[in-house]
């Protein structure tokens, strides 16, 4: 009568949970099993590759997901090595700077990650708030569980890797946020990307695609300023844009294809 009593008082609960589209995600499986701690690994002038790699958008819905990879023993220079029992997270205010409008879940639910696994937090939502408008320095914050409580924070220069988790907001319709409003496009009509990437001064945009015309080619900073424009000739199959970035600083950079009706972007990086 209990167990009856007890899986009747839980059954409306787990029913709310399946309803609120709480999105889930998985821990990235390609990070090799020698290397531990938060991925992708921060921005920095030695990962220019790094942190957040998408963009998000007034009004507009958006994910990224991190994985965090927990080792066996925790190091602190000077010190030595602790043995781990977990690593955790607050549900609620783990992710510090985090702009209106968007939160986090993380897998496994409960936000603590034993020793020895792999497990992800997945950023969501919608940025509301206009006046957010501009770059966002995240901050992860835990509790590694050993013979004492160590609060740590990623990213961090002493214990993990220096840099930034930057995620820069961009007002509503930015063509910074059309990578993940085009993919059909992208994926049946047009296939871009450019090599090298990264690169210091030159890189040549190849296009693969499946229509023709003259379209508007554009290269943005993460604000959304137009660094470059020209008008270029696609036809159908391979084509090459050349592009000099020599004369930017270096950093993320948007770029896309327009005819004005259509629409498809990459992001480059310039690192020097």
């Amino acid at each position: 009568m209990n167990r009856l009593l007890f899986l009747l008082m839980l059954a409306p609960a787990v029913w709310l949970s399946a309803q609120t589209g709480t999105p889930t995600c998985k821990p990235d499986t390609t990070i090799a099993d020698s290397l531990y701690g938060v991925f992708p690994l921060p921005y920095s002038s030695r990962t220019p590759t790094g942190g957040i790699s998408d963009t998000a958008c007034l009004n507009t819905y958006f994910e990224f997901v991190f994985t965090l990879k927990v080792p066996d023993v925790f190091p602190i220079p000077g010190i030595g090595e602790f043995p781990i029992v977990s690593v955790s997270l607050n549900p609620d205010t783990a992710v510090a700077n985090l702009p209106q409008g968007l939160d986090y879940v993380c897998n496994p639910p409960t936000c603590v990650f034993p020793k020895g696994t792999s497990g992800c937090i997945i950023l969501f939502g919608s940025a509301t708030n206009a006046s957010q408008v501009g770059r966002h320095d995240l901050k992860i914050r835990g509790l590694v569980t050993s013979f004492v409580p160590i609060a740590v924070t990623f990213p961090d220069s002493t214990l993990f890797a220096p840099g930034n988790y930057y995620l820069y907001i961009q007002p509503e319709g930015s063509p910074a946020c059309k990578p993940s409003s085009t993919g059909e496009l992208a994926a049946t009509q047009l296939q871009m990307h450019n090599v090298p990437n990264p690169f210091s001064t030159l890189t040549e945009i190849e296009v693969n695609s499946g229509i023709r015309g003259r379209f508007d080619f554009r290269v943005f900073d993460f604000m959304g300023k137009v660094m470059h424009r020209e008008t270029v000739q696609i036809y159908q199959g391979q084509n090459r844009i050349s592009y000099d970035g020599s004369q930017l600083p270096n950093g993320i950079y948007i770029y896309s294809l327009t005819d004005g009706l259509r629409s498809v972007a990459r992001k480059m990086v310039i690192h020097r």
